[in-house]
């Protein structure tokens, strides 16, 4: 035995094939920080045995799923992940719907848009549109980001469970600038704020010279289903214009909801 250290994961007890639970939550170790990692680092980040993750990830080279880096001995997600990516994708309704709203809003705004759901206690990038003249954007798909401290998490996380805000609070509320809220009680204020007025801003709370505004999207069963938010450079974005920015988005918002 390697120390007898398989006990890193927490395997819920509904789930049927906790083996299976444990090989999957491994790939979820490979973030954008962490790209490439060896047996070890997967070992003390999960505490499963060595010769457990040897074989996990063996099986997963196989499938495609990981490839090993030969001259580190260390791995990487594998191209068959990005064919699953693309497929869900694909298959995603909302963001197909969503789609040509975010490039309407993209091209009447100049400024950047996007989509995205409720991930955890974490706010994950579906889609982003950029304006037609623009030559370049940056890609947030599939990225994942607090939220607490962005527009587009705070559009969602404001119609939660208090039990869902409680624990987003309870894991911390890192400061990331000096206007990021790091106070429960103040999050819970400016959540309010959010239901409010129909609308969440990000005032450089997650990123310096970056604001943002944003509204949650619902379905046909008035249910927030996801959240579309326009950002910008933040001399750009000024009182009066975040209003306006913000009744383009609930315009759009309303349209979604007929076809949702």
């Amino acid at each position: 035995m390697e120390n007898g250290r398989e006990e890193g994961i927490n395997v819920p007890e509904d789930i049927k094939v906790k083996s299976l639970y444990k090989a999957v939550r491994l790939l979820f170790y490979f973030t954008e920080e962490d790209r490439e990692l060896g047996i070890t680092e997967l070992a003390q980040k999960s505490g499963l045995l060595k010769s457990s993750i040897y074989n996990m990830l063996s099986t997963y080279e196989a499938c495609g799923l990981v490839k090993r880096n030969p001259y580190t001995n260390k791995y990487c997600l594998g191209v068959r992940v990005l064919e699953l990516s693309n497929q869900f994708y694909r298959n995603n309704d909302i963001r197909q719907i969503a789609r040509p709203h975010m490039n309407e809003i993209a091209n009447l705004t100049g400024e950047t848009v996007y989509l995205a759901v409720l991930n955890g206690t974490e706010v994950i990038y579906l889609d982003g549109a950029f304006p037609d003249f623009s030559t370049g954007g940056r890609n947030m798909t599939g990225l994942k980001a607090p939220l607490y401290c962005t527009g587009i998490g705070k559009a969602l996380l404001a119609y939660e469970s208090s039990e869902k805000v409680d624990e987003v609070i309870g894991e911390g509320l890192y400061s990331f600038t000096k206007n990021t809220i790091t106070d429960g009680d103040s999050l819970k204020e400016e959540l309010n704020a959010v239901r409010e007025r129909g609308y969440s801003t990000d005032n450089m709370e997650h990123e310096y010279g970056i604001k943002c505004v944003a509204i949650p999207i619902r379905n046909g069963e008035d249910r927030v289903v996801a959240a579309c938010s326009v950002t910008g450079p933040s001399p750009r974005f000024t009182e009066k214009r975040i209003a306006e920015l913000a009744e383009i988005l609930k315009n759009h918002a309303a349209e979604l909801k007929k076809m949702l």
